[in-house]
């Protein structure tokens, strides 16, 4: 009786791990180079906004904020860019439980994703939505 107990408490402690890492925002950062929690310090918010925001560096990488669940972060799936035209298409993992917070999620493209230039506004679409949202580049 006592190896079962133990076995099942195990089992369920695997299975809970398991169940928290699936939706972790320290999980894959998709097509970005890298994705964390907070917004950059150089974006100054004036006010509680939860419309996306692109940052374009001197060296061409960007960053782009999303909001959305701290637990289950978007993910990066393309961005696409012509030197005109901007698009960056994130995807949500809505298979597990996720915190119903506006939290924001900076997602980091290298200057190699991005491309030889970055344009004055950027597409940053949810295509499972049908959500996008045309923003002003904030050159840093």
């Amino acid at each position: 009786m006592r190896s079962a107990t133990r076995m099942l408490l195990a089992t369920s402690t695997v299975a809970m791990a398991a169940l928290l890492t699936s939706c972790s925002p320290h999980s894959s950062p998709g097509f970005a180079d890298s994705r964390e929690l907070g917004v950059p310090d150089d974006l100054e918010l004036t006010e509680f906004n939860t419309e996306p925001a692109v940052l374009a560096y001197p060296d061409r990488s960007v960053k782009v904020v999303t909001y959305g669940s701290g637990s289950c972060p978007a993910t990066a799936t393309a961005l696409t860019n012509d030197g005109s035209t901007m698009v960056v298409e994130f995807d949500l993992d809505t298979t597990g439980p996720c915190t119903a917070d506006m939290a924001p999620t900076t997602h980091t493209f290298s200057a190699e994703k991005v491309g030889d230039a970055v344009p004055d506004r950027a597409t940053v679409s949810f295509p499972e939505f049908g959500e996008e949202h045309v923003v002003d580049v904030l050159k840093q």
